[in-house]
């Protein structure tokens, strides 16, 4: 029989000494390490029977509580009578009690228990919190009445509170089911089905179970909590899943869900373990003393081991049974054995015959030999030609290879001067544009500057009119010159002179004013290009933002998918070549999906720089490129290009230092051709990566690049996702940018989820650069409308100055009008001369102005001038510097020609090569093949005749077969005689000695395995009446000990040959004459009091961490409901590190002794959701 494992942490055991009279045996959990799988589920069906047939009594014997006592009275008749027609007992039980002796001295064995219970420590100290074997949620969804019920248990004692229908019970019934326990065990059903919330058609049950600590079950698989999870349906389904912390599947296997309960010895299906409504109603206030007897069995797993036991018995039982068998057996096979081994003997053998027979034979086998051998030879000689061959073949491919390399630095040189062109030509761009510019610039003045000098001149003109005039008037005005009075005019010649000198300082302030708009129409262009320009950057920086997002989402999307990022029709074509038989050799490709990116922050330059290779196929000849290229035009593919590749590897590639990243160290590339094919045609071994582009820089410019390096990969310090690549060839140092792959992404990825994080982690910065530009390009927009509105501002300043100027004139014009009056024709004369001076005036300043401009625009034709020749040479250096980019340009394309043409060169010498190879390799097959011919002729040849023997010149295999097929004959006339060959015989007298001797032994083995057994047994069954005894004591003293915290005086009553287990209580101390009282004459809450002493007893003997009770209080008056509340709290309390969950429809805090190791749940009815308010002492 197998034994359990040693590793099982919390297996119901038997916990005493080999002792059975050792006074400090301590009474733990028992169990049985005997059962294997099939016994367990028989010993559980049996536990599921009772099960069912004491919820359906329970829930007829809790119908009417106002009936009890007389369905007590029944239940008594009812026992009496099953009492009177018990069944006597069987050999088992009469073995298993052995005459109920060790009950004999029940006295000692409470005296015992007594001392135990006084010797326990009376101080407690804090409750410490278990590291594992805790329930620390529960989840019901559609469960019962509830659409979802959350509960967050605490590590110690809880108190679930709550309403009816707010989802108290429903907790341990989801417990229970979704830790493996059947529909019946709760008393609320009989199938999942009926669970299922009306009107719903699936339920979920998780339960999340804390797993710490040294002793964790698997932690490095499940983590710190274990999730197990039940679903079912209302159509009858059901299943589990059993995750890790974080979520993860382990199981859907309900044997793994019973390993985890089994290990931490939940023990859901115990029905003390876990108390449902209905059976802790009956087990507290209506079991019979028969009842609560099974109760107490099932609770201690007495009535699990003794079932076991009863399994041992009926397996020696059998094993009793089959060596009766084995003695008859045995007596057959000897007598076979003796009539063979006669007839062994007795066999006579022909020896002349045999050994003719036997040279033969051995010259049979040796002449197949010399056929073979000749034919070896034959192969020997093509082998050696098609070496010579290959020689041939090699010295060419040596030679194309030369080439090509030659070329390959061609290329590379054409390529980096094109690039530096290329840089070049966005300078003189620059420079083209900045002439325009300027040219612009210098013509729109000059024009300007025409149109000044124009209105000017009209300005002179009409001012030199105006002077001419007044003189006229003067002259007429001189002549009608009359005496004018003082006192008034003076007044009014001096308020006149005041409001000419407002007039001067107004055109002053005009004249200040105008100054300062050239310079406000500067900063509003100046704000204005700024905010063009962020715009600019805004709009480039969307699009990368979108580039990066169209990138992920083509990742998430196609995680999947390995030929995403390729054409449509790929998977039909790799269809098309798995089923074409007419290829010498199979296609690989797409190329992409043998390369695997190990670093996917180089994905998008990587890809830039293969560009379409990864599209492309590798094909081994010219006939297998037409072949697959006729199937691309069929499936209209365009964009794959076809290699052909020798399938002899490169050697000795020239890479740089181990301490160089480069491209091919940062691949993982599934098949040699495909790195050979990315090393002729990208330089990948000699590519290096160095993220940082100083680092690079100072690696290739600071003196000569390291050895083995062409060039450098680096990424771009300001464009995210772009790259440069410095290269420097013979002092020619270069640097050019590389913008990133905008497709999806063709190369497989170490690991998928990583390179979607990078492409997060890239996105995101990308969008926090996106959004600090949006930011800058806020401030630079509202600097340029601060500018913008500035002008506005002058404009409305100017107009402002205007009116200003207006009403000061109209002043003047006013007062002259007044002297007019005052004065007569002199003051008007002098009107008239001060307005000759003031057109005196204008005229001077006109004249001024226009000589200024006829200068100024003499200058500004010189300065055009100059910056239309500067223009003219800039366009021209353009032009010519386009036009070496065109040569350049075409000598790239010349070179990359004639590579294309050395590299179909090359690589058809080196498949001439491979075809060489692939024949002598064939021819090299052939021969080993017939190399093991002759091998295996020889060996067989050696096993029938190990000394290779003579055969006479001229014999043919077909003349020796016919010669030993003839004696053979005649060997075969006497086997017959005999009844069999030699072989046969001997074979069967072995046969018949080797069967005798295995039935002895098998018969002793099952002899001294029967003994073990029986000794096992009677060793268990001590142990079991053992516990029995102990933890019966236990129970009782405890159970007075715990009505004493009350003033309550009374026993416990276990009478294990009746099955029956009866309190007495005697709630007055003071009476000792008294033995205890009934519990049917006891008051309600007396008796649930009373009930609930008995379990706490029942429950410090058993030693699961869970205990589980509903509505243990219900009964109960707020006297008892209080003291039985703190003494439940106390027994948790000195249960240290167990998890207790008490369920009651009534208040907590008032009525008990809380601290920080109770936590109280309330339970909240809502329609749609049950609602767990937690609240911690």
């Amino acid at each position: 029989m197998a034994m359990p494992s040693a590793t099982t942490k919390r297996s119901r055991r038997a916990a005493f000494d080999e002792d059975d009279d050792d006074d400090g045996a301590t009474t733990v959990r028992a169990s049985s390490s005997l059962r294997s799988e099939t016994h367990r589920k028989k010993a559980r069906t049996s536990n599921d029977t009772s099960s069912r047939k004491s919820a359906f009594m329970s829930r007829q014997e809790s119908s009417d509580g106002s009936e009890e006592e007389e369905d007590d009275d029944d239940d008594e008749d009812d026992e009496a009578v099953q009492d009177a027609d018990a069944p006597s007992a069987t050999q088992y039980e009469t073995l298993r009690d052995a005459g109920f002796r060790h009950l004999e001295h029940t006295d000692m064995d409470d005296q015992r228990a007594t001392q135990r219970l006084k010797n326990r420590p009376q101080i407690l100290g804090d409750n410490q919190i278990a590291l594992n074997a805790i329930i620390e949620s529960i989840t019901c969804i559609n469960f019962m009445c509830h659409t979802k019920l959350h509960v967050e248990l605490g590590p110690l004692l809880n108190f679930i509170v709550g309403e009816n229908g707010s989802g108290k019970s429903a907790v341990l019934t989801a417990i229970t089911l979704c830790l493996g326990g059947k529909a019946s065990a709760t008393n609320r059903g009989g199938s999942l089905r009926s669970f299922v919330k009306e009107g719903q058609e699936h339920a979920n049950l998780i339960v999340k179970i804390k797993n710490q600590g040294p002793d964790a079950y698997k932690p490095h698989e499940f983590g710190e909590s274990i999730i197990v999870e039940r679903h079912f349906t209302k159509s009858g389904s059901s299943g589990f899943r059993l995750k890790s912390v974080t979520g993860k599947i382990m199981s859907t296997k309900k044997g793994d869900v019973d390993d985890v309960v089994e290990y931490y010895c939940l023990q859901v299906d115990n029905p003390l373990n876990v108390l449902s409504q209905d059976n802790a109603r009956q087990f507290l206030n209506a079991a019979t003393p028969t009842k609560k007897y099974q109760f107490f069995v099932k609770g201690t797993q007495l009535e699990q081991l003794d079932q076991d036991y009863q399994l041992l018995q009926e397996t020696l039982e059998s094993n009793e049974t089959r060596l009766l068998a084995f003695e008859g057996d045995i007596s057959c096979l000897k007598e076979t054995c003796e009539k063979a081994v006669q007839q062994r003997d007795s066999l006579v053998q022909n020896t002349q015959l045999k050994n003719r027979r036997t040279v033969l034979r051995n010259q049979l086998a040796w002449s197949q030999v010399v056929q073979q051998e000749t034919i070896l030879q034959q192969m020997e000689n093509k082998v050696l030609a098609a070496k010579a061959e290959i020689e041939q073949a090699d010295e060419t491919v040596t030679e194309k290879t030369r080439i090509l390399t030659g070329i390959d630095e061609k290329v590379q040189e054409a390529q980096e001067a094109l690039d530096r062109r290329n840089e070049e030509e966005n300078q003189f761009k620059e420079q083209e544009e900045e002439a325009r510019s300027k040219f612009d610039e210098s013509k729109q003045m000059i024009e300007a500057t025409h149109k000044q000098e124009r209105d000017m001149y009209d300005l002179l003109n009409a001012a030199d009119k105006t002077v001419k005039q007044y003189e006229n008037l003067i002259s007429e005005e001189e002549k009608r010159l009359e005496e004018v009075n003082g006192g008034a005019l003076t007044e009014k010649q001096n308020e006149l002179e005041h409001a000419k000198h407002m007039v001067v300082e107004i055109i002053q302030s005009q004249k200040t004013h105008a100054e300062s708009a050239s310079k406000l129409a500067n900063e509003r262009d100046d704000a204005v290009k700024k905010a063009q320009d962020s715009s600019d950057l805004v709009k480039q920086k969307q699009q990368d933002v979108s580039a990066a997002e169209r990138r992920l989402r083509a990742s998430q999307q196609n995680r999947s998918d390995p030929y995403a990022g390729f054409e449509r029709q790929i998977p039909q074509l790799l269809e098309l070549i798995a089923r074409d038989t007419g290829f010498a050799q199979k296609p690989i490709g797409p190329i992409g999906t043998f390369v695997e990116l190990t670093k996917p922050r180089w994905s998008s330059i990587v890809e830039k720089v293969f560009g379409g290779t990864l599209n492309g196929f590798i094909v081994g000849s010219k006939a297998d490129q037409s072949r697959l290229f006729h199937h691309m035009e069929t499936l209209k593919i365009q964009n794959c290009q076809i290699f052909i590749s020798s399938r002899a590897p490169l050697g000795n590639l020239r890479e740089p230092e181990e301490r160089f990243d480069t491209i091919l160290r940062v691949l993982k590339i599934d098949d040699i051709r495909v790195r050979d094919l990315l090393v002729i045609n990208h330089s990948i071994e000699q590519t290096i990566l160095i993220e940082n582009r100083e680092e690079g820089e100072r690696v290739m410019f600071d003196g000569r690049p390291p050895e083995n390096v062409l060039a450098c990969l680096s990424l771009h310090d300001k464009k995210r996702g772009w790259g440069l690549r410095l290269t420097n060839r013979g002092g020619n140092i270069a640097t050019s940018p590389m913008q990133p792959y905008d497709g999806k992404s063709r190369m497989k990825s170490e690991n998928v989820e990583s390179q979607i994080n990078y492409l997060k982690e890239n996105l995101g910065q990308l969008q926090a650069e996106l959004r600090e530009l949006e930011l800058s390009n806020r401030t630079l927009q509202q600097a340029a409308h601060r500018c913008v509105q500035a002008i506005v501002q002058h404009k409305k300043q100017t107009a402002d100055f205007e009116k200003e100027l207006r009403n000061a004139e109209a002043r003047v014009a006013r007062i002259e009008q007044e002297l007019d009056e005052f004065d007569g024709a002199d003051n008007k004369l002098q009107g008239y001369k001060n307005d000759l001076r003031e057109a005196q005036n204008s005229k001077d300043h006109y004249g001024n102005q226009f000589g200024e401009l006829s200068l100024q625009k003499q200058e500004l034709n010189k300065e055009v001038e100059a910056l239309q020749r500067k223009f003219k040479e800039a366009k021209l250096a353009l032009k010519d510097h386009q036009a070496k980019i065109t040569k350049a340009r075409d000598k790239v394309e010349r070179f990359q020609e004639t590579r294309r043409v050395a590299l179909l060169e090359k690589n058809q010498a080196y498949h001439n090569l491979e075809m060489a190879k692939a024949g002598r390799d064939q021819l090299e097959k052939s021969r080993a093949k017939q190399v093991d011919v002759v091998k295996d002729h020889s060996r067989l040849a050696s096993e029938v005749a190990p000394e290779r023997p003579h055969i006479p010149e001229g014999d043919t295999y077909h003349k020796i077969e016919r010669n030993y097929n003839s004696v053979r004959d005649e060997l075969e006339k006497i086997r017959n005689q005999l009844g069999g060959t030699d072989e046969e015989i001997t074979e069967r007298a072995a046969q018949a000695v080797r069967a005798f001797r295995e039935a002895k032994k098998n018969y002793k083995n099952m002899t001294s395995l029967v003994q073990e057994l029986k000794k096992a047994l009677m060793d268990r069954l001590r142990k079991w009446r053992t516990f029995q005894r102990l933890i019966s004591a236990h129970a009782r003293t405890n159970f007075s000990y715990l009505l004493s915290e009350r003033g309550f005086r009374g026993e416990l009553l276990l009478d294990h040959q009746q099955k029956k287990l009866q309190i007495q209580v005697e709630p007055d101390e003071t009476k000792k004459s008294s033995s205890g009282r009934n519990t049917k004459t006891l008051s309600g809450g007396e008796k649930s009091f009373s009930s609930i002493c008995m379990l706490l007893a029942i429950w410090d003997a058993m030693g699961s961490p869970l205990r589980c009770l509903d509505e243990f209080d219900v009964f109960m008056d707020n006297v008892n409901r209080a003291i039985s509340t703190n003494m439940l709290i106390s027994a948790a309390r000195r249960s240290v590190g167990k998890q207790f969950i008490l369920i009651t429809p009534n208040a907590i805090e008032g009525r008990a002794n809380i601290d920080k190791d109770v936590k109280i749940i309330r339970q909240v009815f809502h329609p749609l959701i049950i609602q767990s308010i937690s609240c911690v002492a």
